[in-house]
């Protein structure tokens, strides 16, 4: 390629391949009315290379037996329904949707108006305005636990929502004359989500009508969410009141997330058709970990954007990115998921040891970059050896505050501390510091601190709220007490979550007293239980 730019193509399947600048020319010239000596005559003023008829022919034999293109003697092939897009994505498809976007053409072409654009605008500025304003209605409904029924709702929402954002990006393409493929289900990095094939928008001519289809999901997301905002205005009950509060937030976080381009999300893909480059993030990952593998092991494959330097600390970026989500979440859900007793710590452990394998396999990457001779092997393994080493003696040293999370009850019988079951219960001292936290979905924020009265655990039976962040009427479990004492006991809410300080633990006690001396409880106590 005399650019230094290649492009791709995918076929009926949905594979994707790299083809260079005069290829790429070509499928885009091919319309279904030009000739064979018309195509080679257009080819010639576009890219100024000589083509002949023969070569146009034989080139649309080749492209028509790989599925590129559509001869008219055959059906197009399908889409596979189930794909996995590796790392960790799996995709069911559902249908296509351009039938029906076809015949709805006309009104799409109204909604991408600019005056539709500008409406749009409007929306999203005022839902933001609205939830800063009415701050404490929002903070109380993302902090508090709320009926089961408002949290069904709002999921049901958001899974609507999230089908609506992905027809936004099938709706956009059709209008500017492309044809989304399909729609379907996915699990990205095992977060259940939506999917629109909009593939065919590399056909497009403009990057600005590419980079619009893949910022028109969450634009579409976001006019929900802004709707949903002003509607919370006019509602007087208070809990679809907050349904539609937690709906709004959920729905611009997801579109400033979506927005990020370290992952493979339309911000992403909008920055990718911006910039006119195939596989972005592929690329920049590639340079980031031979460039990481050149200061650690002085050796690597070249760089495939050399004139790209800076897309390599973009690379590091993209790296860096999902770690930081992925920490995000389990500091968010572990906690929650852990209170639920041993098996919960089962599975936190699980998805811990997932992550922590998630670390090395990024490394084995960067090694693979340097893998090819004999000399760097030797470097290779002395240097992971030492890191090793490193990072072994580190964690040693490495004080990690030791916490307990724990359910709040507050009722005629006193606060208390709430545990599943008697073998999570700790050791606890009277007068120890116990603080109070709210017990929300979303987040949570201190509201009081309590001592604990006696260290005697009793049984009693806890409302549904006194564990998990939602309320279910007449919803009541027995479970183990620690009760508590204090002045502010009185103006606590009757439920909520506990925080206690035990000072701070080596990283290798605090994993193992958090996650694996609760697994293994869980696990040896259910095999014991069972035996005759």
């Amino acid at each position: 390629m005399a650019s230094g730019q290649d492009w791709t193509v995918s076929d009926a399947r949905g594979r994707i391949f790299r083809v260079s600048a005069d290829i790429a020319a070509l499928l885009k010239s091919v319309d279904g009315v030009r000739t064979q000596p018309e195509l080679a005559g257009h080819l010639l003023r576009q890219t100024g290379r000589q083509w002949t008829s023969d070569a146009v022919a034989q080139a649309l034999a080749t492209f028509s037996a790989k599925g590129w293109v559509e001869d008219g003697t055959q059906q197009p092939g399908k889409p596979r329904r189930i794909r996995f897009v590796p790392p960790l994505t799996l995709q069911i498809g559902f249908f296509s949707p351009a039938p029906f976007l076809s015949r709805i053409r006309p009104a799409l072409d109204m909604l991408f108006g600019t005056r539709m654009v500008v409406l749009y605008t409007l929306i999203l500025l005022a839902g933001v305005v609205v939830l800063a304003a009415d701050s404490r209605n929002v903070w109380h409904a993302l902090t508090t636990p709320l009926p089961l029924t408002t949290y069904l709702a709002v999921i049901v929402a958001m899974m609507l929502s999230t089908m609506l954002h992905e027809l936004g990006h099938g709706a956009a393409l059709t209008a500017f004359g492309g044809k989304p493929r399909q729609i379907g289900f996915m699990l990205f990095y095992l977060t259940p989500a939506f999917f629109c094939d909009v593939s065919d928008g590399w056909r497009l001519d403009s990057k600005w009508k590419r980079v619009s289809i893949a910022l028109a999901g969450i634009v579409t997301q976001g006019v929900l969410a802004g709707t949903a905002s002003l509607l919370s205005l006019a509602v007087g009950a208070p809990e679809i009141r907050s349904a539609l509060l937690v709906y709004a937030v959920l729905g611009y976080t997801s579109g400033i997330i979506n927005l990020v381009p370290f992952v493979k999300l339309d911000g992403y893909i909008a920055l990718m058709s911006y910039l006119n480059v195939s596989h972005l993030r592929d690329k920049s990952l590639r340079d980031a970990r031979r460039l990481i593998s050149r200061g650690l092991f002085g050796h690597a494959t070249p760089y495939e954007l050399p004139s790209l330097r800076r897309f390599r600390v973009y690379g590091m970026l993209c790296m860096l990115f999902p770690a930081y989500l992925i920490i995000t979440a389990l500091s968010l859900w572990l906690d929650v998921v852990a209170k639920f007793g041993g098996w919960g710590a089962v599975i936190a452990l699980i998805v811990v040891t997932l992550a922590l394998g998630r670390v090395v396999a990024g490394y084995v990457n960067v090694v693979m970059e340097a893998w090819d001779r004999q000399r760097s092997k030797l470097r290779i393994v002395i240097v992971t050896v030492l890191l090793t080493t490193a990072t072994a003696v580190s964690a040693s040293y490495v004080q990690i505050p030791a916490t307990i999370e724990a359910g709040f009850v507050n009722d005629a019988s006193g606060p208390g501390v709430v545990f599943d079951d008697a073998a999570s219960v700790p050791a606890l001292r009277p007068g120890q510091a116990v603080e109070i936290h709210s017990s929300g979905l979303i987040t949570a924020r201190q509201i009081g601190t309590l001592s604990v009265e006696n260290a005697h655990a009793v049984t009693r039976s806890v409302p549904l709220d006194a564990i998990a962040p939602v309320t279910i009427d007449g919803a009541r479990l027995n479970a183990v007490v620690i009760p508590l004492k204090g002045k502010e006991a009185s103006l606590l809410p009757s439920s909520g979550t506990v925080r206690i300080h035990l000072g701070t633990l080596s990283s290798y006690q605090w994993f193992g007293e958090k996650y694996v001396q609760p697994a293994i409880t869980a696990i040896l106590g259910r095999s014991t239980t069972g035996q005759p």
